[in-house]
């Protein structure tokens, strides 16, 4: 349904519809055992949205009345634009929003001459790393990944992240 949405640069005084699509979308992972606590509320915070906000690497979705209903925060970092975060609303979701973020995401890192897009995420649940797989990225062994997406993982695990088996780094290679 893309054409029921727009996709533009995020801004400062966006942040808190962009902590309230991430409280939103977090709802989703109810369904998941073991990890209805990501629905507990949090989200990034104003400093993390506006490093990406900064770079230019932010993009919301809205609908044409201007709601926001999704986004994705990303950051370059070593030949890659990494995706720290994507996220829709939990009532618009399965509408196409994900993909064409990605999509918007992907064009942009092409348009900076960008080699690769790169993110970490659960294998087992649905709407990660199998639907990015769809979308082309693979998932990479530890001995395939780069030292800054092992220690991404990482940090996410010391961090508290569950089910350390099931977290993984996968990226998508633009050339």
């Amino acid at each position: 349904m893309a054409s029921t949405f727009k996709i533009r640069k995020t801004v400062e005084s966006d942040v808190a519809d962009l902590q309230a699509v991430e409280i939103s979308a977090s709802q989703a992972f109810r369904a998941i055992d073991g990890l209805a606590s990501f629905a507990d509320g949090s989200c990034a915070t104003k400093d993390q949205h506006c490093r990406t906000i900064a770079a230019q690497t932010s993009w919301l979705a809205e609908t044409k009345d201007g709601k926001p209903v999704g986004f994705l925060a990303a950051l370059p970092e070593d030949g890659a634009l990494h995706i720290y975060e994507i996220s829709v609303h939990f009532d618009h979701q399965k509408q196409g929003i994900g993909q064409a973020l990605l999509a918007h995401a992907e064009e942009q890192a092409r348009s900076r001459g960008l080699s690769e897009l790169t993110l970490t995420t659960f294998s087992h649940v649905p709407w990660n790393a199998p639907f990015y797989e769809k979308l082309g990225f693979d998932i990479l062994a530890d001995k395939d990944c780069e030292p800054r997406l092992l220690k991404l993982v990482q940090d996410e695990l010391s961090a508290g992240l569950p089910f350390p088996k099931k977290r993984c780094a996968m990226r998508k290679k633009l050339r």
